[in-house]
């Protein structure tokens, strides 16, 4: 079968192994989301590309605004006849993608974890990154590994793990450059920064909200996620998409990022919109801000 991905990231990848990609099918990475005529053949299998919820065109995704889906994974479990080899990384999925609150996410090492450093060694290939995550995933559900519990040792693993592991050092090194504001009981943290995990980072100094601008390699271009600790941040995106269309979303709201081309918006047009969002609605009395 022919698939098309968009961003191989742990929902992407097992949608995929759930649906029986193998190294043989063709598989299309396009920044920009399937084609309208990829989206309405049955035989293309667009995950996490557009189509937001049309499975009987083969398209599973849950991006669109307005929708209300459960993730690709969880609709290609479902359209699969509910495997009971993946019902355990389905759930799993279903709190890491929704930003879940639960007491059995894992320490390191583990699947997403693993997914990550995948996607670090692999960072120029996407096509790759997806193809080894799916079978990663693929093992995971054959060994019946619980993806609630730290992965076992799997050589073919380590150096994905050991990337990863570097990669949460250098946060941890030292704490992550950013300006705080107070709006009411909310407190938002703007950083730029090329690290990846800033959003994790700036939630354990203290942000409810954490607004992350990384620079694209094509000039002028910025890479946007707004996130929210238990904290709904789709409110932003009337406001963002009047200034530059493409921005959004998962249905749960509490993270929403720029178009996948990258954004030309300067941080201080994205943080106006952030701040007058959050400060106008707790009434902008006691916001402050500190560095």
């Amino acid at each position: 079968m022919q698939i098309v991905i968009q961003r191989p990231d742990l929902d992407t990848c097992l949608a995929g192994a759930i649906l029986g990609a193998e190294d043989s099918d063709p598989v299309v990475y396009r920044a920009e989301g399937a084609t309208p005529a990829e989206l309405a053949d049955p035989a293309v299998i667009c995950l996490e590309a557009g189509g937001s919820g049309q499975v009987e065109r083969g398209n599973f995704d849950h991006h669109a605004p307005g929708c209300d889906l459960p993730p690709a994974a969880t609709q290609a479990f479902v359209y699969a006849g509910r495997p009971p080899a993946y019902a355990r990384l389905v759930e799993y999925n279903e709190v890491i993608d929704l930003c879940l609150p639960s007491p059995l996410r894992p320490p390191f090492p583990s699947v997403s974890s693993l997914i990550s450093g995948i996607r670090f060694l692999h960072a120029q290939d996407p096509v790759c990154q997806f193809r080894q995550g799916v079978r990663a995933l693929r093992l995971v559900a054959e060994r019946g590994i619980d993806p609630f519990d730290r992965l076992p040792a799997v050589a073919e693993w380590a150096p994905y793990l050991e990337e990863k592991s570097r990669r949460l050092s250098e946060l941890n090194q030292a704490p992550l450059a950013a300006e705080m504001v107070t709006c009411g009981r909310t407190k938002i943290a703007f950083s730029t920064t090329t690290l990846v995990g800033a959003v994790g980072a700036l939630y354990r100094q203290g942000a409810d909200v954490a607004v992350v601008a990384r620079p694209l390699e094509t000039g002028g271009t910025w890479k946007y996620t707004i996130a929210g600790r238990n904290v709904r941040v789709s409110g932003l995106l009337e406001a963002l998409n009047r200034l530059e269309a493409g921005w959004g979303g998962p249905a749960h709201g509490t993270i929403i990022g720029s178009p996948h081309r990258g954004s030309t918006l300067p941080l201080e047009a994205v943080r106006a919109i952030v701040l007058s969002g959050f400060c106008c609605a707790t009434g902008g009395d006691d916001n402050h801000a500190e560095q």
